[in-house]
């Protein structure tokens, strides 16, 4: 639902949300210290949920830097 939303509303290709979301989501995850075995599903999801809410602000940055 949110990946059709931001497409729709912010431009983003379809391709281009999944590999920012991914990238994103990768290095939170990364940074937080815990090893990837160690990884457990509240973690994934706030990641997860932290992201797709700076995805629409981060395309709002480009659009205003490219204007």
């Amino acid at each position: 639902m949110k990946k059709r939303r931001y497409v729709d509303l912010y431009g983003y290709t379809s391709d281009e949300f999944d590999r920012l979301l991914e990238r994103d989501i990768n290095k939170k995850l990364r940074t937080g210290g815990k090893s990837r075995w160690k990884l457990d599903m509240g973690t994934v999801f706030a990641a997860y949920e932290d992201e797709t809410r700076k995805l629409p602000r981060r395309r709002l940055h480009e659009i205003r830097i490219a204007s």
